[in-house]
């Protein structure tokens, strides 16, 4: 991604396993997982976190605040994810393919969290949008790099990048995080194509979506 060079270490301190700070926003997104927003406690944060109220009140002032702690790991480490797959030798259309099944991967695994933090968090009116919105500017900068590989796109839109990103997560909050899939196989296919049919046309990006998924 542009001006963002991958990192040695996953985001959100987890290099200081022992931090309270880290470990209060792994219990919130725990707590937030198991019992969604509604169920998302003060007092549960806390005992899932082995500490006392008052350390959780010395970090954060509410449990908004320590959700939004918890989009912010959840979405950096998406990014992480993302940004390590497309690293690497490989043609870049494979290696698009390759972050976008990692961020898929990573989704379906923490389904439950990622709901709790867009559908159910949105319902309840939580402002979680702007860091999100954010994150999808870098996913859109990390599109970019196409460009460089394939002259013909470089005329397109400014905006093409990130309007190809906003539809694809529009589309992952609708048939991933609302109906709990149990494979992305088929999704990984559809929005493989979707995002290379500007860089090499529909019969190309057909051919490469249509490749056994890699390991």
């Amino acid at each position: 991604m542009a001006g963002r060079p991958p990192q040695a270490h996953p985001p959100n301190g987890s290099q200081r396993p022992d931090g309270q700070r880290e470990r209060l926003v792994a219990a919130v997104s725990r707590a937030a997982a198991e019992h969604g927003y509604a169920g998302l406690t003060i007092e549960r944060v806390v005992d899932y976190a082995g500490v006392d109220r008052d350390v959780f009140d010395a970090h954060f002032d509410s449990r908004e605040q320590g959700l939004l702690a918890a989009q912010e790991a959840f979405l950096d480490r998406l990014l992480w994810e993302a940004t390590g797959a497309c690293e690497g030798p490989a043609p870049w259309p494979h290696r698009l393919r390759a972050g976008l099944r990692a961020v898929l991967s990573s989704l379906l695994e923490s389904a439950a969290l990622a709901r709790a933090l867009t559908v159910e968090a949105d319902a309840a009116g939580l402002p979680l949008m702007e860091r999100r919105l954010a994150v999808l500017d870098e996913f859109a900068d990390l599109m970019r790099r196409g460009r460089e590989h394939h002259p013909a796109a470089r005329p397109l839109p400014d905006v093409t990048e990130r309007l190809l990103v906003g539809g694809v997560a529009s589309l992952l909050r609708q048939r991933l995080l609302r109906e709990e899939p149990t494979t992305t196989d088929p999704l990984e296919a559809e929005l493989v194509e979707l995002l290379l049919i500007p860089y090499l046309g529909r019969q190309e990006a057909r051919r490469i979506a249509q490749e056994p998924p890699g390991p």
